[in-house]
């Protein structure tokens, strides 16, 4: 792991203007006037593939903002057993909690680069900038719908309901950051997948094996999946399949 460090004046305001997590999440609440302010208190921070950031248990003394890179984060039962909470990637914020330690661990899938903000830091700017504290507000209601859509996921949809949603999921956030529109590029293993959707590896690949032999994906190779009959996917997704 490697902290840059604070760039400050003309070439970190020209950074966070560049930034490709600029008009999403935290960022999002800022004006190009006022987001100096915010990247005078980040650092930061490169992760290679494979490399921890922070560990289930760690005091949680940090935010962080994706910039590049696929984020994984998990979390162990007692049982040792692993469960994944969640794939992030560009704009993504995590490790805001109201603990005193992370609840969850966060390892880097690809080559990462992530921007670090302390807690108390971001705290005194959100009390001195209100529109910043707005879109914190409305990107913290945002994650808490995804967690009740996930919820929904893995308590209610069968196997093939919920590799389609994964799917189709999958789908609209490369379509919301301009990305191909009928590609998907999986950094995650099988495997991963399966902890995150509470299925088995066998099953989770049972399921990518039916919608290909249905015609409604493609796959290229482990890592990318190619969308054939979006509609189709929708509609298992949707339990109408």
């Amino acid at each position: 792991m490697v902290s840059i460090g604070v760039q400050g004046g003309v070439y970190r305001q020209a950074a966070c203007l560049q930034c490709p997590a600029r008009p999403r999440m935290l960022c999002a609440g800022m004006t190009n006037e006022l987001l100096p302010a915010l990247g005078s208190i980040a650092t930061d921070v490169r992760l290679d593939k494979g490399e921890t950031l922070f560990y289930e248990g760690d005091d949680a003394k940090y935010v962080y903002n994706v910039k590049k890179g696929y984020v994984r984060l998990s979390r162990l039962g007692v049982d040792g057993r692993r469960q994944v909470m969640g794939f992030l990637t560009v704009g993504d914020y995590m490790g805001h909690t109201g603990k005193s330690q992370y609840a969850i661990s966060a390892e880097a899938l690809t080559d990462a680069e992530v921007c670090r903000f302390s807690r108390s830091d971001l705290e005194s700017l959100l009390s001195q900038y209100p529109q910043l504290e707005r879109q914190f507000h409305h990107m913290t209601a945002g994650l808490l719908d995804d967690m009740l859509d996930l919820l929904f996921t893995l308590g209610r949809k069968n196997a093939i309901e919920r590799v389609a949603s994964f799917l189709d999921n999958a789908l609209d956030r490369q379509i919301q950051s301009d990305e191909p529109a009928t590609q998907i590029w999986l950094p995650m293993t099988r495997a991963d997948i399966a902890d995150f959707l509470g299925l088995t590896l066998e099953t989770v690949s049972r399921a990518f094996s039916r919608l290909r032999k249905e015609g409604i994906i493609d796959i290229e190779h482990a890592h990318t999946i190619h969308i054939l009959q979006r509609a189709r996917l929708i509609d298992i997704a949707s339990g109408d399949g």
